[in-house]
């Protein structure tokens, strides 16, 4: 919520929508908590995936790309992550023994074909 992502979504809608209004729920509602904002998604019925617990030991963040985990557990390396975390990938110990290529084909910078 506070982090540079939030900024740069901003100003990427605004340079492709000048004059768009954005709306921070972050930033404009009393959302100012991880707590707060599981609280919101509770009373307005809006699924959290929370893998049968409570209250997670780690937050998770994903967008487009990829999935960022932190806190809790994960600060001890010692601890090994959940098997659980595992959302779009596999652990290496359950991935396939051989490889799979792509070949992606690109025009202007943009994806056009896969294989």
């Amino acid at each position: 919520g506070k982090g540079n992502d939030q900024v740069r979504f901003e100003l990427g809608a605004y340079a492709l929508k000048p004059g768009v209004k954005v709306i921070a729920p972050w930033r404009e509602w009393d959302l100012l908590s991880r707590e707060k904002l599981m609280d919101y998604a509770a009373t307005h019925e809006i699924p959290i995936e929370r893998h049968g617990k409570k209250k997670s030991p780690y937050s998770m963040d994903a967008n487009l790309l990829h999935i960022s985990y932190e806190g809790g557990v994960l600060e001890d390396t010692w601890t090994e992550h959940e098997e659980d975390m595992w959302r779009w990938t596999r652990s290496p110990e359950t991935a396939p023994d051989t490889p799979t290529y792509i070949e992606l084909t690109y025009r202007k910078g943009d994806i056009v074909a896969i294989d």
